[in-house]
């Protein structure tokens, strides 16, 4: 694996996944190398010992479900009662994420908006939960409304969350463009005609570099 790359496990609930056409689209766009998903609902029981290999051999944790009435999915709700007490060891001082969707515009979940609390204001249980394990809280990412997104729109998202998933924390504008820069790498492998654009990418890259050191030499 590319050592920019993250090792990430994405746990996910959906009690009716296959008619969820925004929980398919957050799964087919974790589709990338070092994610491995682990889907809740496809469990009668959870195995503990399990559980716990899975979050010791991740280095971040993602947690991707709906908004069911500003909560978490039963089932998510019943891996956090029996598994979150005893990971400590495995989660200490790691990455957490949260990704939802919701079918109500990510505007309403504002003060002022219809929905009258903030994205931040429901995942307090959650953060407290990750702030117990002393772990870095990740940037929240929500799919709001898929049905009414265009295709830029659902392009846009799709790199956002495969570089919540697969990017080093902190999101800089470096990390951003030597992710880009790294994908391409792995792209012209198939498709030689991406070489140009990889070129110019990293051409790009050094010329940022080159305007921050000379304002940064300007500021001294």
């Amino acid at each position: 694996m590319n050592d920019f790359m993250i090792k990430t496990l994405v746990i996910s609930s959906h009690p009716d996944y296959q008619h969820s056409l925004s929980q398919r689209f957050f799964t087919e766009s974790a589709k990338v190398p070092g994610v491995k998903m682990h889907f809740l609902d496809n469990l009668d029981d959870f195995v503990l010992a399990d559980e716990l290999a899975m979050l010791s051999a991740c280095e971040r944790l993602i947690l991707q479900f709906p908004l069911y009435w500003y909560n978490v999915p039963a089932k998510m709700k019943a891996w956090i009662d029996e598994v979150w007490s005893a990971a400590e060891i495995a989660l200490r001082g790691k990455e957490i994420g949260f990704a939802i969707s919701t079918g109500v515009a990510a505007k309403e979940f504002q003060l002022g908006g219809n929905e009258q609390v903030t994205f931040n204001e429901i995942l307090r249980p959650q953060r407290m939960m990750a702030q117990k394990y002393q772990m870095t809280v990740l940037p929240l990412i929500v799919l709001d409304q898929l049905m009414y997104k265009t295709e830029a729109q659902k392009r846009t998202f799709v790199v956002n969350y495969q570089q919540l998933l697969t990017m080093p924390y902190p999101f800089s504008f470096d990390q951003k463009q030597q992710w880009f820069a790294d994908r391409l790498t792995r792209l012209t492998e198939e498709k030689p005609q991406l070489i140009p654009l990889l070129t110019q990418l990293e051409n790009n890259h050094e010329l940022i570099q080159d305007l921050d050191e000379a304002l940064a030499s300007l500021e001294e």
